[in-house]
């Protein structure tokens, strides 16, 4: 587990640098209106299904729940646009569990499109203490005068794992061969910033 938060913590830092290099052009901030700028804090929780992630989290960290704060931010770039679609890169951070005094940390990368009605969606990977995945996510944005407040839900599907169990009986060594599932885990957050453009 520590050698995961490390990468992730790695990786964190890897991705706050590489969108921090990502320009808008210029020709979209000032044709393109209704493309804005979403980045900023999330809040939400995640339901964790049974599988071998929420095994490890009772077994190594006293999980009670399947439910878990999620607290985060979410930095977002248009990388191309007209009026009626925008292509979006989005880097997500979140830290789950505080609530249980647990440092859980995640790491999304994704692509997709928003539409001039708010609507989004967007795919990409998935990294957190349950290894690598898949992230698929869907959203709309409501404004509230000079506020955007988005709402995403996001589902990192579960995936089979081959794990090889060794074992003694009567003082002979076995090894067995086992396929888990992760568990799927399926997130709802809210989040808001200031129209800027």
């Amino acid at each position: 587990m520590m050698k995961k938060t490390y990468l992730l913590i790695l990786s964190l830092l890897i991705t706050v640098n590489i969108f921090s290099q990502i320009q808008y052009s210029q020709s979209n901030i000032t044709n393109q209106s209704f493309i804005k700028n979403l980045s900023g804090p999330r809040v939400g929780f995640t339901i964790i299904t049974d599988g071998e992630l929420k095994d490890n989290l009772i077994s190594e960290f006293g999980l009670t729940s399947s439910i878990i704060s999620q607290f985060g931010y979410q930095f977002e770039k248009q990388i191309m646009g007209d009026e009626n679609v925008a292509g979006l890169v989005e880097g997500i951070i979140f830290l789950g569990g505080l609530e249980y005094g647990l440092f859980l940390p995640s790491l999304s990368g994704m692509f997709g499109a928003r539409f001039s009605s708010g609507y989004e969606f967007a795919v990409g990977p998935n990294l957190s203490l349950g290894g690598a995945g898949l992230v698929i996510g869907i959203g709309k944005t409501i404004q509230a005068g000079n506020l955007n407040i988005p709402v995403n839900l996001a589902w990192v599907p579960s995936t089979s794992r081959l794990t090889n169990n060794n074992y003694y009986e009567d003082g002979i060594s076995y090894e067995e061969n086992e396929t888990v599932r992760v568990g799927n885990r399926f997130t709802l957050t809210i989040g808001f910033n200031f129209r800027t453009r």
